[in-house]
């Protein structure tokens, strides 16, 4: 059985709420082994504010590179199915992110909502952007923006529409790719076994 994707509850895990939505999406819930949850639970969320509080700055890419590499050594030992490709900088393109979208595959992007924020792609057409972004805002908050609406009926697969030309974006702008050196996205796909 599918579950519906989740949002985070706090202002700062977006990272780890994320990276649950892709394996909640990939998988029925009687599939996922609790071992994700609590690696993805143990290891994100490693970033410390200015006043040293751990997990008040959200999730280092250095974590989300660890866990990709954790789920694809579990998911080779134990048979899961999955495959797990860590993308930064100039290799994160919308080319890139085309060619790797399809049935069965997900992509946890960096970008940016009023600063460093995850979102998952779950599907791209030819003028959209289909994205499930963990942040819980009022239906009408994006309403100045043209670029960007708020889906409130499929929580299966996503809650934003965002316009190509908006992603494509080297600007920190509300989910655009943003500037070329700070890009990062974890490419994962369920894979047959």
């Amino acid at each position: 059985m599918k579950v519906p994707l989740r949002f985070q509850i706090t202002e700062y895990d977006c990272g780890s709420v994320s990276l649950l939505n892709a394996i909640s999406y990939l998988f029925d819930r009687e599939k996922i082994p609790a071992e994700f949850v609590r690696a993805i639970s143990i290891y994100s969320l490693d970033c410390y504010d200015a006043e040293g509080n751990l997990g008040n700055a959200g999730t280092s890419r250095d974590a989300i590179e660890n866990l990709s590499k954790w789920m694809l050594d579990y998911s080779n030992r134990k048979k899961i199915g999955i495959s797990c490709t860590h993308l930064l900088k100039g290799f994160v393109t919308i080319e890139e992110i085309n060619n790797h979208m399809k049935d069965n595959t997900v992509i946890l992007l960096r970008t940016y909502l009023c600063d460093d924020h995850y979102v998952l792609i779950t599907g791209i057409e030819k003028d959209y952007v289909y994205m499930f972004d963990p942040y819980y805002v009022d239906s009408d908050y994006f309403e100045n923006d043209e670029e960007i609406e708020i889906i409130l009926d499929k929580p299966f697969s996503y809650n934003r529409k965002v316009s190509i030309k908006r992603f494509n974006e080297k600007l920190s702008l509300n989910f655009s790719l943003g500037p070329i050196d700070k890009r990062e996205c974890l490419i994962i796909s369920k894979i047959e076994q």
